[in-house]
């Protein structure tokens, strides 16, 4: 396959073009082009080509990794499944996903710290919160730190116990409202020592 035109990009930068003979179109990184020796009607093996072409498509997945970033914030394995997603090989996503992380791209210690933040702020306990961080994928090593820096969760029991309950006397009141905490994903030792102070006070 021989290479028509090599196109520089118009800005500094940007991937450059590979024109293809029959018009079809790669999206290189500069430095795809100095290590392939790309030139204006160079002819290229098929076995060279299919390398060119991963090249191609991982230079696309890094710009999807960065447009998706940018959106939302995201853990390596939540990033992994989307580029697979998206046609990557496991190899493809895995050098993607590196990539992300070396150049800081991609942060799971702070989105670990901004999961719970959010979700305590929402009125979950800590144990919704480890679910979360679970289903994100969030590796276990960044949960510890994450978990200490959130705030003490007894100001949202007694205020949630003192809506929910009219007569602190009456069972079948206090076990709704705890019940409701406890799937909210506080601890019963949590929940328990709410109620004693909705009992008897402070």
């Amino acid at each position: 396959m021989r290479i028509e035109r090599l196109l520089p990009p118009a800005q500094p930068g940007r991937p450059w073009t590979v024109v293809l003979e029959g018009g079809d179109a790669l999206r290189v990184p500069e430095g795809t082009v100095a290590a392939f020796s790309l030139y204006d009607g160079l002819t290229l093996e098929e076995e060279r080509l299919a390398e060119l072409k991963s090249a191609a498509f991982v230079a696309t997945l890094r710009e999807r990794t960065v447009a998706l970033l940018s959106a939302r914030m995201l853990s390596a394995g939540q990033l992994q499944e989307k580029l697979m997603a998206k046609g990557a090989t496991d190899r493809q996503a895995a050098e993607v996903v590196a990539w992300a992380l070396e150049i800081g791209l991609l942060n799971e210690e702070e989105y670990a710290k901004i999961l719970a933040r959010h979700y305590q702020a929402r009125g979950y306990g800590i144990y919704k919160i480890k679910d979360e961080l679970y289903r994100r994928q969030v590796p276990r090593r960044y949960w510890e730190q994450a978990l200490a820096e959130l705030e003490d969760p007894e100001e949202f029991i007694d205020a949630f116990l003192a809506r929910k309950v009219q007569d602190p006397g009456d069972r079948k009141q206090i076990k709704k409202a705890s019940d409701a905490l406890v799937r909210r994903g506080f601890s019963w030792r949590q929940v328990s020592e709410g109620v004693a102070r909705l009992r008897w006070g402070d």
